[in-house]
Formats: C-alpha cells, structure tokens, sequence
C-alpha cells in the first residue's frame, strides 16, 4: 500500500474515526484504525464493537492495499499535521511508513486479518430529518440519558415513530425529558439508541438546512453524513412505559424568565453544591419565588418575580437538575407545572409544545 494525500483532511478523518477506538479492549486489533487505499479513496475506519466509524478522503493511491496502525499514536501524530502532502507507505517488513515535508517516521501495525469484519447493511426502517431538528432533539434529550450501567436501557435515547411524529424520550430515574418532532418516515417502529451514538452523529452535523436519514435495522443504527458512515449498535431490551409517568393535570403553574430564574439557581448553587443532593428551596407565594439554599459554608435567600397560577406551595429540588434543563433552551419563559411538594414537575418552555422536561422533586422538612 502507497498514497499521498492532504495532511490536514488526513488530520480530520483520524480524529473523527478515533471516536470508536476502543481502549483496553480484550482483543488489541480493535485499538487500531484500518486505512484502505483503493481507486482515489483513502478510507480509515475504527470500531469497538458497539460504535463504528468510517471515513472517507480523496488520495492519489500509488499501490492498494491496507493495513491496520496502532491508534492512539496514529491519532497523536495526525493531530501535529498541517496542510502539507502526506504519504503513507505500508512496508514489506511491516510497519506504517509517514514521510511529510523532508521527515518521515514509523508506525507499529497490526495483521490485517485479525482486524474485524464490519458488515455495511443500509436497509431497514428509516426516518429523514433535517440536521438542525435532529440536533435540537439530541441536545434536548441525551443529557437526561442515565449513565449508570446498571441500567443498560437508561443509558439511550427511547426513539419512536407514529404516523409521521418523532417522540424522543431519556430519563435516569430523577428526571425525563420527551421531544416530538414531525419527520419522514417508513412506517410506525421504535427503537433505543446509545447517547453516545447520538452525541458522535451531532457533531458531524454541519449542515443545518440539510436533511439526513437515520436507518435502523432490527439491532444496528446506519446513517451516512459527509463522507462519514456511523454504524452503531442499538440498545435491546424494553424501554420504560414514559407516558405512565407523566401526570395528567397540575394545580399550580409558575412562569418565570429563563434567565433570571438560572441566574438565581447558579448563584444558589454555590451554597447548596457542599450538599450530596445540590438540594435547592422553592417558596411560591403569589408573584414572588423565593430561592434558598444552605450549607455549612453559607446560605442564599433571594426572590425571583413570577405569574403564579393556583396555590402557594414549597418545594425543592436537586438544583443541577433544573439548571441542566434551563442552559439547553433559548425561550425566554418557561412553565412550571406543580401539584404537591413529593409530586413529579414537568418544566415547559414558553412557546415550544414539543418540548417537555419531568424532574422529581426531593423531600424536605417543612
């Protein structure tokens, strides 16, 4: 194998496929990226099982062949290329030849046989959805996905397609969050897919006014974007019942301003963060929110104006929580939708019915 290519689009394909590099992994090959060098391609690929990623870029490909280098040098070198002609070289006596400018170097490869198969199958069920919904509705959901592995299921994002509507669902047992979003679609299915896998396709997302299609096959995730294929796993097991979950009516709803409400829990935050449960007071009493927080290091008492619809009522939560919710939205005012102090809240913002946020209050002395 022999080519030459540009040094910083093999910069950014090693850094993007480095994602699925698997570290520590009980078989090393998988610690390695594959290059492939065919026609006037350049493909680099990594998998760790659960996450594969392929690249491809242009190269004046010299000899085919292909070869499997040792990752994390592999990723460490390509971070210090700039934009100069690279040439890679697979050596006869093994090892990965690099020559740029007027130096060159060498690096360990792995046998190319022990690397393995990954099958490409681009049928299945499928939705089409423009780039900047898909990362509104990750960037609205992912972040509630559990990460304790306890619960495999919990560490996903619940995906569900009905008669045209996207319902996009993560929870970790304190809080949920539900998006729903109108898209393209082959019919009625539902699957989960790893926050991971959700997070690595974001970020390939460059193009906000394009639509992109996500297949999903009985256990695999297939979505190609920019001359990157992203194959993952699914998550199989049943998800939670989320629609069990939410309450059918509230007797008390507050508005509030985003910003100052934030601004209010963060300055609270620094008192209550010494507690093991970040726990914050909410007292509502006709237009004023009073914010409060205590630990041995100090306390925050301030008021927050706000339209209370219902009864006065006091509540708490873990302040991490809400301020999790309140930096992922731009609306200026959001819902606060209350029964009891021990009853689950679900936070809208003001504007956006697709959007809802469920968060369990924690229990305090009155």
């Amino acid at each position: 194998m022999k080519l030459i290519c540009d040094g910083l689009d093999l910069s950014d394909a090693v850094l993007k496929v480095s994602k699925a590099l698997s570290v520590k992994a009980a078989n090393p090959v998988l610690e390695g990226i594959k290059i492939t060098a065919k026609g006037d391609t350049l493909t680099l690929l990594a998998t760790d099982m659960e996450l594969t990623i392929e690249k491809h870029i242009k190269a004046d490909v010299l000899m085919e062949g292909e070869t499997v280098v040792v990752g994390k040098y592999f990723v460490e070198f390509a971070k210090k290329l700039e934009k100069e002609q690279v040439e890679l070289c697979h050596l006869n006596e093994g090892g990965l030849q690099i020559k740029y400018s007027d130096a060159e170097s060498e690096l360990q490869v792995f046998p190319i046989d022990s690397y393995p198969k990954i099958e490409k199958d681009n049928n299945g069920d499928y939705f089409i959805i423009n780039q900047s919904d898909l990362k509104k509705v990750v960037e609205r959901t992912a972040f509630s996905c559990s990460v304790d592995d306890s619960r495999p299921i919990l560490k996903g994002c619940l995906f569900e397609v009905e008669n045209g509507v996207l319902t996009a669902v993560a929870l970790d047992g304190f809080r949920m969050a539900v998006v729903k979003k109108e898209v393209e679609a082959s019919g009625n299915f539902k699957t989960v897919i790893p926050a991971r896998t959700l997070s690595e396709i974001i970020r390939l997302l460059d193009k906000d006014n394009e639509n992109i299609k996500v297949i999903l096959q009985k256990n695999t995730l297939f979505i190609e974007v920019e001359n990157t294929t992203i194959i993952s796993r699914l998550i199989e097991g049943e998800f939670v019942k989320y629609s069990h979950i939410l309450p059918s009516s509230f007797s008390n709803t507050v508005t509030v301003n985003r910003q100052a409400f934030l601004n209010s829990i963060e300055r609270a935050s620094i008192f209550a963060k010494n507690d093991r449960y970040n726990i914050i007071k909410f007292d509502v009493k006709e237009n004023i929110m009073t914010v409060s927080a205590k630990s041995e290091v100090g306390n925050l008492n301030e008021n927050v104006m706000v339209n209370l619809s219902g009864k006065d009522i006091t509540i708490a939560f873990n302040g991490k929580y809400i301020v999790d919710f309140l930096k992922i939205i731009n609306e200026e005012f959001i819902n606060i939708n209350l029964n009891t102090p021990i009853d689950p809240c679900i936070i809208k913002p003001v504007g956006d019915e697709g959007f809802l946020y469920l968060v369990l209050p924690v229990r305090i002395n009155a």
